[in-house]
């Protein structure tokens, strides 16, 4: 297994590899889907409790274990998903766990909690740069980034296995 999970750190998909895995669900039968459907599930569960574990000990971890036991895992998705941040849960003052984006207003605290902020002292301090784009974070994404290898390569072989008839 270790092997597999070095293998697939160099490993990424361009946008034309994502479609033709989709298109690839098309051809499958109904069963084969629901394989997948289900495969892809338990790894978006694993992935939301293994984000739920890194919320405590975030800073603010009350509000972020709030945030992270709120994660919903679309039954329905084929590859997974993976929705954080709904207008329905509230904390006192009337905040959500929303994710408002910059000059659009709004009382959402998922940006805060998750990237920190430079302006407001109820947040963490803005966490540094990563890559060219965002912030590294401090629960959800550099949890996602440490587990991506692993769940490429579970899924892959997940993949792989339901695929092998067609």
């Amino acid at each position: 297994m270790a092997e597999t999970v070095e293998s697939v750190r160099s490993v990424s998909y361009d946008p034309e590899e994502i479609k033709a895995i989709i298109r690839a669900f098309g051809k499958m039968a109904d069963y084969a889907v629901d394989e997948a459907k289900r495969e892809s599930n338990a790894l978006a569960d694993y992935a939301a409790g293994k984000i739920q574990v890194a919320a405590q000990s975030a800073p603010n971890s009350k509000a972020a274990v709030r945030v992270a036991q709120g994660v919903k895992v679309s039954k329905t998705s084929k590859i997974g998903e993976l929705a954080f941040g709904f207008a329905s849960q509230k904390f006192s003052g009337g905040a959500t766990t929303q994710f408002n984006y910059a000059n659009e207003g709004g009382n959402g605290l998922l940006a805060g909690l998750e990237f920190g902020s430079k302006n407001w002292a109820q947040f963490a301090p803005r966490t540094p740069r990563y890559g060219q784009r965002g912030n590294k974070g401090y629960f959800i994404f550099p949890t996602m980034r440490a587990i991506q290898p692993e769940i490429i390569a579970k899924w892959e072989v997940a993949f792989k296995r339901i695929v092998e008839p067609w």
